[in-house]
This record gives structure tokens, sequence and C-alpha cells, in this order.
């Protein structure tokens, strides 16, 4: 497995990282908390260090598989990154699918999460915290990005970006937080059949 460095940050990743949508979802397929632990662990002997997740990812359970695949010292062998901003507590129930939730991006709320995402995870770090699928509104959101620096000077992540998703975020939103935010991460989703909507790709995937 090749790693890279992250940025400037002096993070060490791997090229290829485990994404925890999928095993904790149940939307491609339903993995047990067994089997999915085996899988994340067999990466990790393989060399994956990158470890993504996100709290609406199974309304927790992205989080907790963490826990329990690389649970005390063993959490050191990987790179946690996790995402906020979906109110999976009061919406949880109602997703379907890649339907969203309503989002909660309010600075009392983003620490409400953060703070339940550690405790999910076990940790005392989040090496990698992003914002999920911002809109223009919280790249303009002064108190959001105010909260984010407390957040990281209390050491609860170590570094933080923003994560851009299917047919939302796709160019306007993330070049307005690169530009304006100067984010350390940023996570978007690229798939040869889930093009930018209006691509030659996009309306052939649409049509199929």
């Amino acid at each position: 497995m090749k790693h890279r460095t992250l940025g400037d940050s002096g993070i060490q990743v791997s090229e290829i990282g485990f994404g925890l949508w999928t095993v904790s979802t149940g939307w491609w397929g339903t993995f047990t908390d067994e089997e999915a632990v085996r899988l994340m662990r067999l990466a990790a002997d393989l060399g994956i260090t990158l470890f993504d997740a996100a709290d609406t990812y199974g309304n927790g359970r992205s989080e907790d598989l963490i826990a329990k695949a690389f649970p005390g010292s063993e959490r050191d062998r990987i790179i946690v990154a996790t995402k906020v901003g979906y109110d999976f507590i009061n919406h949880g129930g109602e997703r379907r699918g890649q339907r969203e939730i309503p989002q909660d991006f309010r600075p009392e709320a983003i620490r409400t999460a953060v703070d339940a995402a550690l405790k999910r995870l076990g940790t005392d770090r989040i090496d990698i915290l992003q914002l999920h699928n911002i809109r223009e509104a919280q790249v303009t959101d002064d108190s959001l990005w105010e909260v984010m620096e407390d957040l990281r000077a209390e050491g609860k992540f170590r570094h933080g970006g923003i994560a851009l998703g299917p047919a939302i975020g796709w160019i306007g939103e993330g070049a307005a937080a690169i530009a304006r935010r100067k984010p350390d991460v940023v996570q978007h989703i690229y798939n040869m059949l889930e093009q930018h909507p209006g691509s030659e790709l996009h309306r052939v995937a649409e049509a199929t």
C-alpha cells in the first residue's frame, strides 16, 4: 500500500481509504458488526490507514464500528475522518438512500455533534473533521467557522475541512469555501456514473 502526506499536515495516510458508508447503512447489502469489523481489520493489516466515517452513516453506526475494530491503543493504527452537520438525532429515521435529511450547523449543534462523535469513536481526538455537504450559508457563517477553530484549539480534532456530496456542493460551495475558509481537507465524491449534473456522462447514466 502506498502512503502520502496529507497536504502540509504531516499526517501520513494510505492512498486508498476505507469508507464506512457502505458497511454501516445497509444500502448496498447488509453487514453484521462482526463482518464489518473483520473487513476493517483486514484492510488495516493490508496497509490501509484512512477510515472515513460520518455521524449520519447508519445514525452513528460507522463511528461505533471504528471503536469496535480498533479499541484502546489500536486506535493509533489508523487515521480517523468523520463528518458532522446532519440532524440524524431527530430525522435519522427519515433517510432513504441518498435523500437528504435536515441539517443543523448551529455552533451549539456542531459542538454537541463533535462531542457525541468522540464518544462513539472511543477516542480523545478526531484526525480529520469535515462539515458535511455545506451550502453557501455555511460558507459565509463566521460563527460556524469560529466554533470549528475553538474545537480544534481544544484538541478535539487535528485538521478540518469540508465534504461535498452527490449533486450538491459540486462547484459553488466548494470553490467558495476554498477561497474564503482555506480548509485543510476537501473531500469530493467521484464516480464515473455519478458526474456533475449536466455532463454528458451524467445524462447517459440517467438514461440507462
